[in-house]
């Protein structure tokens, strides 16, 4: 079962396998704390934070709103928006979002499709304006608390903001074995494979995914999000930092990813 909320940032809602969930839903309130602490929802064209909204590309100087409680502008515009749908019929879905926020002039989309093996997403944004863009793609998907699986070898200094180029992962963090989480807000890098695994649950992809952001700072859910730039990309990347991850879209050029989510095994 597969529940998507168009209105609500056009998210995941709810994704279920023999009737048992997976996500942090909409209920017992949830919803209530804020956009940004429920289902599964779309990053984009941005993920993570950017410090105060303010930031650099190619020389110019770009500023979008300021969204979260820290200063920064956090997981991108599509998030607290609603989408529209464009199809919707049993087993599929598809939604898509304008945006014109900023020097972002961009459509978003989605499509949800129900498979044998479990649910698969396709992610994309295209950018409309007149000038190039620096992009990233994402999902931030809130699972129940169990043991976690990323292999990756490398991780960013500093929680959540990098404070340097990548490391070596160090046993405190190292989740290349399935194991439970220590609170942290890390984003790994130096991926050996395309996929994660959350108990029970396998989501792996196709396309430039080159980071996982892993949270546990919530009691009994942790957040595993596959991204394609790293945190405060935007800011390596102007600093020439290798392995930042942001795409740079002309005019008319798309940046597109595919997620699926099944049982592990």
């Amino acid at each position: 079962m597969a529940t998507i909320y168009p209105t609500a940032g056009g998210r995941l809602g709810q994704l279920a396998f023999d009737s048992t969930p997976v996500l942090r839903g909409p209920d017992n309130g949830a919803a209530e704390m804020g956009w940004g602490y429920w289902g599964s929802y779309a990053l984009l064209p941005w993920s993570n934070r950017i410090p105060g909204g303010e930031f650099s590309f190619e020389g110019r100087a770009l500023r979008v709103p300021v969204s979260w409680e820290d200063g920064s502008a956090l997981h991108g515009l599509a998030a607290r928006m609603p989408w529209t749908v464009e199809r919707a019929e049993p087993g599929v879905a598809e939604l898509s979002i304008d945006i014109d926020e900023g020097p972002y002039q961009v459509q978003g989309w989605q499509r949800f499709v129900v498979t044998d093996g479990g649910l698969e997403q396709q992610l994309g944004v295209t950018n409309r304006g007149s000038e190039r863009v620096p992009a990233g793609l994402g999902i931030h998907p809130w699972f129940r608390v169990s043991d976690v699986r990323v292999p990756a070898s490398l991780m960013w200094p500093g929680e959540p903001m990098p404070t340097g180029p990548p490391v070596a992962v160090g046993p405190p963090e190292d989740l290349r074995t399935a194991r439970p989480v220590p609170p942290m807000d890390r984003c790994y890098t130096g991926l050996t494979e395309r996929a994660v695994e959350v108990g029970g649950i396998r989501l792996s992809w196709d396309g430039p995914i080159t980071q996982v952001v892993v949270y546990s700072g919530e009691p009994d859910w942790v957040c595993v999000e596959p991204v394609t730039m790293a945190n405060d990309g935007f800011r390596l990347a102007d600093e020439r930092v290798p392995g930042a991850g942001v795409v740079g879209l002309d005019p008319g050029e798309s940046l597109t990813v595919t997620y699926r989510f099944a049982p592990a095994g």
